[in-house]
């Protein structure tokens, strides 16, 4: 089966080698050297910083705090998240947003092609996952006719976590699981639905789970 054929009849499909492998390689090099604080937001949900702390100031202690927030929330049961996105907030002075932008153009352009859109690029992003984060289970509702998760994360073991789960039958017990594998890109159609989680990271310091991510519509 064909992957626009699988997309259409399963709400997902995934496609191997989505750009040339050493473009690919170095763009994962340039995404790791990219670490500085304004290039990255940490990403919560529930998100209740740190009363006596003015919300607007990033330190260390409201990451933990809020990280600590959500980890109690996706124990519970209850929708939450933690993970690094990219910073929009100066994404012209540091100039990383061309990177993902050129990504998520490509794939939309290949959407375009195969005649299964006619409209625009509305969000790319970079995200990076360090041990105890995840994503649980959630639609992405109406963000798009499509979101994509471009994978650049390299000898990714199973022991790591990080899988993206799907739910094409909306059913939590029944899930396809894929492993981070490097240069793939996974497409989910949202008028399926397709829910979807991340597993809780489990992986070491120097394994980064570095995605793109984005919608198209």
């Amino acid at each position: 089966m064909q992957w626009v054929e699988a997309l259409e009849k399963k709400g997902f499909s995934q496609i191997d080698n989505f750009l040339p492998r050493q473009q690919a390689e170095q763009l994962r090099k340039k995404i790791i050297k990219a670490n500085h604080i304004k290039k990255w937001n940490l990403l919560t949900t529930p998100y209740r910083p740190l009363m006596s702390v003015k919300d607007k100031i990033s330190t260390t202690v409201i990451d933990k705090q809020r990280h600590m927030q959500a980890t109690k929330a996706f124990k519970r049961g209850k929708f939450s998240f933690s993970f690094y996105r990219s910073s929009n907030k100066h994404a012209k002075q540091h100039g990383q947003a061309e990177l993902h932008h050129a990504v998520g153009q490509k794939v939309l352009h290949l959407l375009k092609y195969k005649g299964l859109i006619k409209g625009e690029l509305q969000d790319s992003f970079f995200a990076e996952y360090k041990k105890g984060q995840f994503i649980s289970y959630h639609s992405d509702g109406g963000a798009g006719k499509y979101a994509f998760i471009y994978q650049l994360s390299t000898g990714w073991q199973r022991k790591y976590g990080g899988q993206l789960e799907l739910y094409p039958q909306k059913i939590k017990f029944y899930k396809r699981i894929l492993t981070p594998r490097f240069n793939s890109l996974t497409i989910l159609k949202l008028a399926h639905p397709m829910p979807h989680s991340v597993r809780l990271l489990n992986n070491p310091a120097h394994k980064h789970r570095i995605t793109i991510s984005g919608w198209v519509e």
